[in-house]
């Protein structure tokens, strides 16, 4: 019985391991880059779901699978109906690995868990250290899944367990009870699958059971997905929920049609996975990857008003909006001149967008959701101006130099905004902290907002008031502590290490300012100024520091 335990334990745990390592390392290997060649497979249908299949049998972890969606639509770069394209086809890929269990492959399994292991280690390899990862996560999901085959074997010598088999009698109702049951406890409908297999094949349980189980793993996955993604909202919910809608409305439909095959001996799923010359193992695994061959056909053609009915009910967020670029695209890449435009337009988004930090410190709300969204876009923006310095290594060197210090100012200016407004909304609700609290979101709303106009109107005459605006702050906020601590002579030291904190994050803001500013006034990319001006109304033509 310890040895079962044993087997059953180490199985999951090598399965688990291997799912993590396997997403983990996929969300690494999700680049930018990456994205947009998916983009354009996926731009239509056929090559969409020829690209889900492919991607849901290499990753055999829908996870994994949706993160590169989620990504890929947050970035603006696959609609909401190519996304449930790739995912339609990716169910029937990720099914696939209940199949392929079945076969002797443990062999290759350790050899490419020995091979992917050497080159996770070696440092003149380290560059590909996430596609070995990757490849050493998916030996171990298949290795975990061979060792929960192999422990479930002796399972149907131990009486106990003879028992409980025989207690369920031929109730196919309980076998899909506990199906679904089984996968809500385990979050994971392959486990569930090759464990009823490799039981069935024992004889212990019939092959009806072992199929009406299998189709209770179709709407436990559902449930267990419901309850996972209702924190989510936006485009990220429409994908959840079409496929919680596609497992729970599939589950009742495949059950129907067994009860039509074995009632009324009409032969349809199972007659047909049973017509193949294979072991019972693999009729009984071809059962489940005939579960998504058998709903693609209606979500193809439910596929439209799905799209409508998702975007209606759950349309994109303010974050969403906010993190997904207006004017950066993969085709600007050819032209270094105007990739750099491009970039400098996105940029200058960015100013806009912290503005609203403050506005979210005035109404209550939390910044984590605009924190996240600004930092997908500041990623977004840097990934393309990286990926230009790579198409134009020896063009408007200058240029690229310039862009990638703002760039990284930004960077730093958004974090230290954030981190601001966290402190400024963790404040007690006190006169002298309210009071605080609005002489620092107004003083450096209003500065931001100079800036920001000095940009847009490209008025020459503002930029030395601009400059003088985002000077040193030093002396004003060591007066401010000296002050606030006269007033508030109760203040503990954790409060007072608060206004410490407060006050050195304004001295930041205005010290990246400052060179902000300095960087766009020297800058040499307002050569190309005409390039975007062209393309723009005269009174939001801005492109780097006004001309003077």
């Amino acid at each position: 019985m310890i040895e079962i335990i044993a087997g059953l334990a180490g199985g999951l745990g090598l399965f688990f391991v291997g799912m993590w390592l396997l997403t983990d390392n996929l969300r690494t290997l999700a680049s930018r880059r990456l994205r947009m060649i998916a983009h354009r497979w996926t731009e239509n249908g056929l090559s969409g779901f020829s690209w889900g299949a492919l991607a849901g049998t290499v990753t055999q972890n829908s996870t994994a699978l949706t993160f590169i969606l989620v990504s890929m639509l947050r970035s603006g770069l696959i609609s909401t109906r190519g996304a449930l394209i790739v995912l339609i086809g990716g169910n029937i890929g990720v099914t696939l690995l209940v199949l392929v269990v079945t076969f002797d492959i443990e062999l290759i399994s350790m050899c490419v868990l020995g091979i992917a292991g050497v080159a996770m280690i070696s440092e003149r390899l380290s560059r590909y250290r996430p596609v070995a990862a990757s490849f050493f996560g998916g030996a171990m999901i298949v290795l975990g899944l061979v060792l929960l085959k192999q422990a479930v074997a002796p399972l149907a010598d131990e009486p106990w367990f003879g028992g409980m088999v025989e207690s369920m009698e031929s109730s196919l109702v309980l076998a899909f009870l506990i199906g679904a049951i089984l996968t809500i406890i385990v979050q994971s409908v392959i486990v569930v699958c090759v464990v009823a297999v490799s039981v069935a094949t024992l004889g212990v349980i019939t092959i009806d059971q072992t199929i009406m189980l299998i189709y209770g793993c179709v709407l436990g996955a559902s449930v267990a997905l419901l309850v996972l993604s209702a924190g989510l909202t936006g485009r990220a919910r429409q994908v959840a929920i079409y496929q919680v809608l596609v497992n729970g409305l599939s589950s009742p439909a495949l059950v129907a049609v067994f009860c039509i095959e074995i009632y009324f001996d009409v032969p349809l799923l199972k007659a047909l996975a049973f017509s193949f010359d294979m072991s019972l193992a693999q009729q009984l695994a071809l059962c489940v990857v005939l579960i998504p061959l058998f709903c693609t056909p209606f979500m193809i053609l439910t596929l439209s008003p799905s799209v409508r009915l998702l975007e209606r009910l759950w349309p994109p967020t303010t974050e969403e909006e906010t993190s997904r670029t207006k004017f950066i695209h993969d085709h600007a890449l050819s032209d270094v001149e105007s990739a750099l435009a491009l970039i400098d337009l996105e940029q200058r988004r960015v100013f806009q967008i912290l503005t609203q930090y403050f506005e979210k410190v005035r109404q209550g709300d939390r910044v984590d959701g605009l924190h996240g969204a600004t930092r997908h876009l500041l990623s977004e923006i840097e990934g393309f101006l990286v990926e230009s310095v790579g198409h134009h290594p020896m063009q408007s060197v200058e240029d690229h130099s310039s862009m990638l210090t703002r760039q990284k100012l930004l960077s730093w200016l958004e974090d230290q905004m954030a981190d601001l407004c966290g402190m400024l909304q963790a404040l007690p609700d006190r006169p002298d902290d309210r009071a605080l609290r609005t002489s620092v979101c107004e003083g450096v709303d209003a500065v931001l907002l100079s800036l920001l106009h000095a940009l847009e109107s490209g008025d020459a005459e503002l930029w030395p008031i601009v400059t003088t605006l985002t000077g040193d702050r030093s002396g004003l906020m060591s007066s401010m502590r000296s002050t606030y601590w006269k007033r508030e002579q109760s203040l503990d030291e954790t409060e007072r290490v608060r206004i410490v904190e407060i006050t050195n994050a304004v001295e930041h803001i205005f010290f990246l300012l400052s060179k902000l500013v300095r960087e766009l006034d020297t800058s040499p990319i307002p050569s190309t100024y005409d390039l975007v001006s062209q393309h723009t109304t005269p009174g939001d033509s801005g492109y780097g520091a006004p001309n003077r």
